[in-house]
């Protein structure tokens, strides 16, 4: 791909064409990382509770009583220049949600067709652990991102694909 032809670019992201035409989407960091936090639950089918990262849609901007809409994800964020995949996901768990883990492989898959970026995803049991204070990373985005525990099922019944990606990988990892 360095014989591709930069179309657009900003200090987020760069849009590319191919030497064969096609047009893709490289974000700054281009890879991804996607971490399920698990804590046992005797409240729930499955046993397990997972952390659900509430976020605003970078495309939907409709809000509801003056609030912006949240969906549901795993937690999320991008490798930054010189860190392994593992190493960004210790580091986005640590930001956002205050945990201090190891993580374990899940898998990984392609965004997209339009983009050339591969999401790397992770868990961690976190049952019996403490968090701090989330850190955040400072900006509105994260500011209004909400934290919440959901039985492990309700990951099959999200919109977002790596949530479902998630569900099915994580019963083949736990039961």
């Amino acid at each position: 791909m360095t014989n591709d032809n930069i179309l657009f670019s900003t200090c987020w992201i760069t849009v590319k064409e191919t030497p064969q035409g096609f047009h893709y989407l490289e974000r700054k960091g281009r890879d991804s990382v996607g971490i399920f936090l698990l804590r046992k639950s005797n409240a729930n089918s499955s046993g397990y509770e997972v952390l659900i990262r509430q976020q605003p849609l970078c495309i939907q901007s409709v809000a509801i009583h003056e609030t912006l809409k949240l969906y549901p994800c795993p937690i999320t964020g991008g490798i930054e220049s010189g860190e392994s995949p593992e190493e960004a996901a210790v580091r986005e768990v640590y930001e956002e949600s205050g945990f201090s883990v190891s993580v374990l492989p899940l898998g990984k898959y392609i965004v997209g067709t339009q983009t050339n970026e591969i999401c790397y995803l992770y868990y961690a049991d976190v049952t019996d652990i403490k968090p701090e204070i989330a850190q955040q990373d400072g900006s509105y985005f994260e500011a209004i991102s909400q934290n919440e525990w959901h039985p492990l099922e309700y990951l099959h019944s999200c919109d977002y694909g790596a949530c479902q990606i998630g569900y099915f990988k994580l019963k083949e990892v736990i039961f």
